[in-house]
Parts: structure tokens; sequence; C-alpha cells
């Protein structure tokens, strides 16, 4: 890719609206373009001033009265402190934190670890935060996050097994930073959650599906291992142990 590159797709990926394929093809062009990265900055910094509180306004008992009346019962019913702080937001906001209040009335209280997972998975899809390195050598990305966490994540390049390596990023889990490694099997992203144990002791494979998503977890080699991915449970345990070897 040159900087021919097509409007439509730096469009695409600020709105995180790309394909796996497409994200790392847009991703490994601006790494070697600076033109485009510039452009992108440029809209990233206007998208963050347009965030800035003193563009939004409190809503006025009047227009928070007509919006509530409009709002399905589950989110007139959402908790005092939540409701305050969603008027507060007020003017332009409201539409965004009504949803926001659906959302949080209908999840559960607490969220699990392998929840929070899948969450990470299906936000780095989505936005243009997949990966803070781009490169399918092991030895590029092993490195790359020295300094950067308080461990050596163990990084493996599974091409010739069908699992290549992508690269990597830093993630935020557990109330800690792990290591996200990202493969893919065909058209299907993989991101591979690792961090060190709390433990000594290994613990098998497991499998669960949330969300639609496959997440396979254990614990070997003093590291938690957590994958999760679209792919079908099977294909991911056979990943997760052929990685972890």
């Amino acid at each position: 890719m040159d900087c021919t590159l097509e409007h439509y797709l730096i469009e695409g990926y600020l709105d995180g609206e790309l394909g796996f394929e497409r994200t790392l093809e847009v991703e490994a062009h601006l790494a070697s373009c600076a033109s485009c990265a510039e452009e992108v900055q440029s809209w990233r910094s206007v998208r963050e001033a347009l965030q800035k509180p003193r563009l939004y306004y409190r809503a006025t008992p009047r227009l928070e009265k007509k919006i509530r009346e409009g709002l399905p019962q589950p989110a007139r019913e959402v908790a005092p402190w939540f409701s305050r702080w969603l008027w507060a937001g007020g003017g332009a906001a409201l539409a965004t934190a009504a949803l926001l209040a659906v959302f949080f009335v209908s999840r559960p209280p607490t969220a699990s670890s392998d929840q929070e997972l899948v969450t990470s998975h299906v936000r780095s899809l989505m936005s243009n935060h997949l990966m803070d390195v781009v490169s399918t050598d092991q030895h590029t990305v092993k490195p790359w996050f020295d300094g950067k966490i308080d461990f050596a994540p163990p990084v493996r390049d599974l091409a010739e097994q069908g699992y290549p390596l992508a690269g990597g990023r830093l993630d935020y889990i557990g109330g800690r930073t792990v290591a996200a490694l990202v493969y893919h099997r065909a058209l299907h992203p993989i991101n591979l959650y690792v961090w060190p144990a709390a433990s000594g002791s290994e613990e098998a494979w497991r499998a669960e599906t949330i969300r639609g998503y496959n997440v396979v977890s254990g614990r070997k080699n003093g590291f938690e291992f957590r994958g999760v991915s679209d792919l079908n449970a099977e294909e991911l345990r056979d990943f997760m142990q052929r990685v972890t070897q």
C-alpha cells in the first residue's frame, strides 16, 4: 500500500469499522507513511477536542423531564447516583447517556474476569487499538514489551501451524496491566492475554462461551493464559496448547 491509500480506509479505521485484515493493512501503512499518520493523529485531536466538557451543558428540568418520559422503563429506574451523573452531562451527550443507562441496568452488578476479557477483545476489534506493535516476527514483538510491563511474556510464531503472529499491545484486565498478543486463524483474530500467575501450580485448559465468543483459559509455565476469539472452541484450544508448549 502506498500514499494512494483510499481515504475511506482512514475514515473506517478512525471509526473502528474495518475488519481485522483491513485494520492490519492500514496500521502497517501508518507505520511507514508520515503523511497518513499525521492525518490520523490530526483527526484524533479533533475528536478529543469535541469531547471537552465545555462543549456540553446541563439539561434544563423541562428537557430532562421530556427525555425521561421517552425512555424505556428500565432506564427510568436507573440508580439515583447514576441518574445524577447522567443528567449532569446534559445537552448532546444525553442520547448516549440514555443508552449507557439501559446497559448498566441490564448488565450484572459485577463482571467476571472472563467477561472483562471478552469486552476487551470486542473493544480491540471495534476501535483502532488492535495492536501497539505490528509484526509477524516474535523477535520484534517480545522485546517491544521490555520496560512497559514487569514481566516478559512468552511469544511464539505459529505461522507453520496455521496461527500466524500479527503483533501485540498492552491492555488492562482485572486491575493490572497485561500483555495481549494478537494472532489469527484465517480471518478469525485471536487475542491471547498473558500475565504472571499468582500460583506456581499448573491448571488444565477450560473453555466457555461468553456473548458468542469462545474463551479458553489455563495456567502454565508460571503464567496465566486467556485466549479469546470467535474461532470454534476446538481450534482455539488447539491454539492454546501449541502457543504454550
